[in-house]
């Protein structure tokens, strides 16, 4: 129900009020489970960043390609993808007007994301199966690989390619990072 008035009113408009209302519970019995209005943007988000990330997950089954291939969600049905989309334009265009929105996002989306994201390098590397000098920086690159083209801008128009063009820019940016990032023998 937050997550629709999100999308429906946007940030700025968002009331912890009218969240309360519109789920018919108390004021009181919503600041039990959210002290604040970003509180409440931040469980939606991390909700929303599992629909785009799959971490933490076991894939040491997996090769790095086909962990990757996972990781990133990337074979959703189109209309998801839509979705998806659809909702991180929401965020970025809010989030460039709202500075406490922006901060969120990087706390609860991005920061969290890059972090997951690191673990699992690092552990690809325990395994023998990246050799990278710095799981974290790997991260960032990988991140901005996968998700840089692919994320709507902050500024100018905001362009979706379309799923089957982004599963493919993806399948295309993974491939690069794990042979790159592939022990050499």
């Amino acid at each position: 129900m937050a997550y629709a008035m999100f999308r429906e009113l946007g940030y700025a408009q968002l009331t912890t009020d009218a969240v309360a209302a519109r789920c018919h519970i108390s004021k009181r019995t919503l600041y039990r489970l959210f002290p604040n209005k970003g509180a409440l943007v931040a469980a939606i988000i991390d909700t929303h960043r599992r629909q785009l990330i799959a971490l933490p997950g076991d894939y040491d089954d997996l090769s790095p390609i086909e962990a990757l291939e996972r990781i990133f969600v990337n074979e959703v049905e189109d209309e998801h993808d839509r979705e998806r989309f659809a909702f991180l334009k929401l965020l970025f265009i809010e989030a460039a007007q709202n500075p406490e929105l922006d901060q969120i996002v990087r706390l609860h989306g991005r920061d969290v994301a890059l972090g997951l994201l690191e673990d699992w390098i690092a552990r690809e590397v325990e395994l023998g199966r990246l050799r990278v000098p710095d799981a974290h920086g790997a991260a960032r690159m990988l991140m901005d690989l996968v998700a840089g083209a692919t994320m709507p801008a902050r500024t100018g128009p905001v362009e979706w390619p379309g799923s089957a063009a982004r599963r493919a820019y993806v399948s295309e940016c993974i491939r690069l990072f794990v042979n790159g990032a592939a022990p050499r023998h």
